[in-house]
């Protein structure tokens, strides 16, 4: 498919076979993600891998890659998805600590690249960590590039022009994040981080949201509507918090609610910087997205779960 088809099959009502790609421990927002991929009549979710980051909730990468599957795990359950939906354990180490243009292999690998060849179907692959697990199937297969599409919320907006091009996401493995983006697979980028107004950053909930969208008094709202919130503000008030990863699930759940264009993607220097050169690769990019839609839709699906 080409990305204009691509972009066309995206806002269609067509379901979607999707990978969810998570550092699910490191923040909170990576649960509602998963839970709103599942609930999604638009999605059929087959597995979620487990990314690696390293951060103060963990020890280190694998560490943190583990800390995320478990993560994986609690969540499917929680919802009742353990049975349809398979969590894998993701890389170790990032393409960042390898020697040059070597692949780090992992079950959620392995997943990727036996699920994109067994499909009938392009595979989109939502990916809300470090490109680490995507980058590294790619390169142990690069024929996968054909029937697969990643959707990463990560990078910074084009926007500005020659700007630093990295957060936090592309920051846990510069090299899997780079490749990502020169590989020429069919790539969206949904930015992180941008001036106002722009980015997934724009996504933004707090306790009063949370209390008005997530009714009830199960163990599944009590977690979604205090549990989660209250592992990333413990004890406080007055909150609120960035919920840039649903962006993913927000896309393929409804593109209406986003702005995209084909548009060349520009390289990463090697000082993190975008650098707008001629004759490179097109992707899809947003350049922006309707929060409130997309915040709404969430809770909606989550609502379904629970």
């Amino acid at each position: 498919m080409t990305l204009h088809e691509i972009l066309a099959d995206l806002r269609s009502e067509r379901v979607k076979k999707v990978i969810l790609d998570c550092d699910a421990y490191n923040d909170i927002d990576d649960q509602y993600a998963i839970a709103f991929g599942v609930g999604s009549p638009k999605m059929n979710v087959l597995s979620v891998n487990a990314v690696l980051f390293n951060n103060y909730r963990c020890s280190g990468f694998e560490d943190g890659m583990k800390r995320s599957y478990d993560e994986i795990v609690k969540v499917l359950k929680f919802i009742g998805a353990e049975n349809e939906t398979k969590a894998y354990l993701g890389c170790p180490t990032p393409l960042s600590q390898m020697p040059e243009n070597t692949p780090v292999d992992s079950p959620a690998v392995q997943n990727i690249i036996k699920t994109v060849h067994e499909s009938d179907e392009i595979v989109y692959i939502i990916a809300t960590g470090a490109a680490t697990n995507v980058a590294s199937a790619i390169m142990t297969d690069p024929t996968i590039k054909d029937n697969l599409c990643v959707l990463w919320v990560g990078l910074n907006t084009f926007e500005g022009g020659g700007g630093p091009a990295g957060e936090f996401n592309y920051a846990q493995d510069e090299v899997a994040g780079r490749y990502l983006v020169d590989c020429g697979v069919n790539l969206v980028i949904l930015p992180a981080m941008g001036p106002e107004g722009l980015g997934t950053q724009t996504l933004i909930g707090d306790q009063a949201f949370l209390d008005s969208v997530v009714i009830g008094d199960s163990e599944q709202a009590k977690f979604f509507r205090n549990d989660l919130p209250e592992l990333a503000y413990p004890g406080e008030t007055g909150w609120t918090h960035h919920f840039w990863d649903v962006a993913g699930p927000g896309l393929v759940h409804d593109a209406s609610a986003f702005d995209l264009s084909v548009r060349m993607c520009p390289r990463i220097r090697g000082d993190g910087v975008w650098a707008f050169d001629t004759e490179r690769h097109d992707v899809i990019y947003m350049s922006r997205l309707q929060p409130d839609k997309v915040m709404r839709d969430t809770f909606d699906a989550i609502s379904q779960l629970i």
